[in-house]
């Protein structure tokens, strides 16, 4: 009887480690999952078809409304009246004849990043295909394209104001570092750890630790933990917008404003759809582990 008793609670065990197992591969892979994708997409060289879908989609949702020489010449002197020119900071056209140099520039500049190289000869390739406009704060430099996306311009001269002006706007800058590649590293390292912890109810009489009481709260709010650290990258994209715009209102009409606005409204969603579909996959995926867990636990009791 001794013997068999001892098989039982050996195999109870064993049943309650396998189920524990599968509730933070299903749950981790769930949570995981949007991040991945993001950060898959986001360090891959792209093809020539995914270069030129991307500059399509981004010519539908962001259309131009002047020539190129306009707006350049408009931010030009942006750059001079605001004193970001003093700051040394400068605007580069991309072209056919210089891309093989601008690249160069930005693989030497971002070269030594985790992924540096790719992201690099992506973002060049996107200036190639008219589908990108960057600033680069090492550099000192504020790229825009010949082909399209360059009235982003102002919104890039938005980021060089926070940049160099802003002691809020260099703080939250810095704070994108929680989001690189906007992958969330900090939620998906609190996520990860959270699946390999249990809410526990708390005994009458033996009130939980300080730092149980946190594991608690991090397994309970993990979703919401990792929008938060989208926050710093959503507040100082959206200061970079309105800088741009009421710099951009100093030189260009009324209709011109009305559909940079447009443009850079629509831009930011895209920013806040990424937070909202990474840190609801990883909420999802807590849920998940958590209704594992919790059904074997009434099946434990039940037993």
């Amino acid at each position: 009887m001794q013997v068999n008793s001892v098989d039982k609670i050996q195999q109870i065990q064993n049943n309650k480690n396998k189920k524990s197992k599968t509730a933070i591969a299903v749950g981790g892979a769930v949570g995981m999952l949007p991040s991945a994708y993001i950060f898959r997409d986001g360090i891959k060289l792209k093809s020539e078809q995914a270069l030129k879908l991307g500059a399509e989609y981004i010519s539908n949702i962001m259309p131009e409304f002047d020539t190129f020489e306009n707006i350049r010449n408009v931010a030009q002197q942006a750059i001079k009246d605001t004193g970001l020119a003093s700051k040394g900071i400068n605007i580069k056209s991309v072209n056919n004849q210089n891309i093989n140099e601008i690249t160069n520039e930005l693989v030497n500049a971002m070269g030594k990043q985790p992924f540096g190289k790719n992201m690099a000869t992506n973002f060049s390739k996107y200036f190639e295909y008219g589908a990108n406009a960057a600033y680069v704060p090492n550099l000192k430099n504020i790229y825009i394209s010949e082909k399209g996306c360059y009235s982003s311009v102002f919104h890039e001269i938005g980021h060089a104001m926070n940049n160099n002006f802003s002691k809020i706007g260099n703080i939250l800058q810095k704070g994108r570092l929680l989001v690189p590649y906007n992958v969330p590293v900090l939620g998906l390292g609190l996520f990860v750890a959270s699946l390999f912890h249990k809410v526990k109810p708390e005994i009458k009489g033996q009130p939980k630790s300080g730092w149980e009481k946190t594991k608690d709260f991090v397994k309970n709010n993990v979703g919401k933990l990792t929008f938060l650290s989208f926050v710093p990258t959503l507040i100082e994209e959206a200061m970079a917008s309105f800088k741009g715009i009421n710099i951009a209102k100093k030189y260009l009409p009324k209709e011109q404003i009305i559909q940079l606005t447009k443009n850079y409204q629509k831009a930011f969603k895209t920013y806040g759809l990424v937070a909202v579909l990474t840190s609801a996959g990883i909420g999802l995926g807590n849920l998940i582990a958590q209704a594992i867990q919790n059904k074997k636990d009434m099946q434990k009791k039940q037993a």
